[in-house]
Formats: structure tokens, sequence, C-alpha cells
């Protein structure tokens, strides 16, 4: 229960901040106004988080929820290549069509100089075990042929993706960011196929 009661309480803070970053921007948005919003206390603020910054690296947590609900409709028999390039395509659709867009180029522009946790990083995080577990799944299988590890394969992808889309934040949106991810990341992908 108290567990809960925490997790809510973080999950109200998180939501009001960033509904406050989208709506009024990151710079204008006060902590004050975040407490308030939230309905929370300055302390339980502070139980969660160090500050301002450290909500805005947290939006990347947001994302695994989806790719979570991406991974259970999956079909399970689909090569493992397949999966790759579905969950890349996945990804930059998701980035792409989020209402926290707006907020990308200020993430990736912080994780870049603070000296904090590296939030998109965290090989904790639920996109890190969905990529190794298609790959190393995939491997296993026979489907992917690589003199790589599914670890760094996995690390390897992720820099591709986190490459393309910090590329798409700087051309300020001015493309397809799925269709800019298909062109650049699937020749890779493919390139992982086993010969039959």
């Amino acid at each position: 229960m108290r567990s809960t009661q925490k997790k809510n309480t973080k999950n109200k803070i998180q939501e009001a901040a960033w509904e406050l970053f989208r709506t009024q921007g990151y710079e204008d948005t006060t902590i004050s106004q975040i407490i308030e919003k939230s309905g929370t206390s300055r302390s339980a603020f502070y139980h969660h988080f160090h500050g301002k910054d450290e909500l805005l690296f947290s939006v990347a947590y947001t994302y695994d929820l989806h790719y979570h609900d991406w991974e259970e409709t999956c079909p399970k028999e689909l090569h493992a290549v397949d999966k790759l390039i579905s969950f890349n395509n996945y990804l930059f659709n998701a980035l792409e069509d989020s209402p926290y867009r707006s907020l990308y180029p200020l993430l990736y522009g912080l994780q870049v100089v603070t000296t904090g946790t590296r939030h998109i990083l965290n090989p904790e995080r639920e996109y890190y075990q969905i990529l190794r577990s298609i790959l190393k799944n995939g491997i296993e299988a026979g489907e992917i042929s690589s003199p790589h590890s599914y670890a760094e394969l996995a690390n390897m992808i992720a820099s591709f993706q986190i490459g393309t889309t910090y590329s798409w934040c700087l051309q300020q949106g001015r493309h397809s960011l799925l269709q800019y991810g298909k062109e650049l990341i699937t020749p890779f992908l493919e390139s992982l196929r086993a010969p039959r």
C-alpha cells in the first residue's frame, strides 16, 4: 500500500510537470507550480526528484510503457530481424506523434551537459530489455548472425536510434522521423539477418 502511494505521488508530480512543460515551456515552469498542480508537497517533490531537469529526463520512462504494449502485440513467430524493424518503426512513430515532442531538443541537450543519471541510456529501461531480448533470442534461434554479442548489438541499435532522433531534433523536425529512421537503420538491421 505504501509503495503504491509513493508511486502515485511520483506519477502525479511527473504528469503535472510534463503537462506544464508542454503547455508553458520548461524554462517558464517553476517547482512551486509543479507542486501546486500535482497537489503534493515540497518534501514529496524532493523525495522523488532533485529538480526540474530530472523530471524532464524521466519522460523517457513513459515511452517504455508503450514499448511494452508493442511487445505484447508483436507476433511471437515473427523473425527476430523483422521484430527489430517493427520495434524500430514503432519507436520512431511514437516519438514523432508524442505530445511531448516539443521537449526533445531540451531533453537531449540537457542530458549532454548535466552530470546526473543519463536516463536515456539506463540499461534497466524496458526499451533496452526488449532490444536485448529480441537480439538474444534471435542469436540463439540462428536468425541473427553477428560477431557482436546481443548486449553490444543492443547498444549499437540504441546509439543509431538516439543519434537519428537527435539529428531530427537539430533539423527541427522538418522531415518524418519514422521515414528517416527507416532509411537509416533498417539496412543495418537487415545486415544482421542470418543467411538461410
